[in-house]
């Protein structure tokens, strides 16, 4: 095994029902399995992705606002740290790291990755990637914008783009790159065989600690993130009429249902 192993994501694909799995028995799959989690500043580390991209890309929590305006001296003073205790990290043990960031599928340039090896050397790092069937992804990616008030985009590059030809489902081109930077070392997981065998992503990406399954934490309860999840309370400025009402018209029918069950 790596020191260290990279999941990439995609998105949509389980991947915060594993980190939360892990992250809440971190200490237990230590001990049993040898691997240890990197505690970053957000339990799915966005912010490696964050500090990847090419400068005309966003992530997500880049347009939310959960970092520092970028390319300001605030910024800068961030991203140091951030790569500060990515390898503090790595270094304090010389017991495997696991790293989980989904919005890492959206480093797809060669400068990108070369800023990601600055992070994750090449001969150190097992990559890890989650693909799923493009039209059941961009379907339920759709969605997931809607719920957390991101507008649909016309920009090809941008990761609300989701029009078929969208290049988040460009599979090809993201092993392509990555196998390009971290040659063969790299473990491709399939989504739906995944869930018809176990129901989850859990057990598959747990599969690369390469131990027995037996040892591992119960994982059967942790489904987190799914699209049938409650309205998002708006967000003033991203937030739009059709989010309002939503929200409002759920916390509504929650609490006339607490009503009717105390009456």
């Amino acid at each position: 095994m790596r020191q260290i192993l990279l999941h990439i994501g995609t998105f949509k694909t389980g991947t915060t029902s594993f980190q939360r799995w892990f992250f809440e028995n971190q200490d237990v799959i230590a001990r049993d399995t040898g691997v240890r989690w990197y505690n970053g500043q957000f339990p799915d580390s966005r912010e490696i992705a964050a500090i990847c991209l090419d400068p005309h890309k966003e992530t997500p929590a880049m347009v939310i606002g959960f970092f520092p305006p970028r390319f300001t001296a605030e910024w800068f003073t961030w991203a140091a740290e951030v790569r500060a205790n990515i390898q503090r990290e790595i270094e304090s043990s010389n017991v495997p790291i696991f790293f989980s960031c989904e919005a890492l599928c959206l480093v797809r340039t060669d400068s990108e990755l070369e800023r990601l090896k600055e992070l994750f050397p090449a001969d150190r790092t097992q990559i890890i990637v989650t693909l799923r069937d493009p039209k059941d992804f961009l379907s339920s990616w759709r969605k997931h914008l809607r719920q957390d008030f991101y507008k649909e985009s016309k920009d090809p590059t941008s990761f609300a783009y989701v029009k078929k030809d969208s290049w988040l489902t460009d599979y090809e081109e993201l092993h392509d790159v990555y196998l390009k930077h971290y040659g063969e070392h790299i473990t491709t997981i399939n989504y739906e065989r995944a869930i018809a065998l176990n129901g989850s992503i859990i057990p598959d990406l747990a599969s690369t600690f390469n131990v027995d399954q037996q040892i591992l934490p119960e994982w059967s309860n942790y489904f987190l993130n799914q699209g049938n999840r409650p309205p998002r309370k708006p967000i003033k400025g991203l937030a739009r009429p059709a989010h309002y009402i939503r929200f409002y018209s759920w916390r509504i029918s929650i609490t006339i249902k607490k009503i009717i069950h105390r009456a």
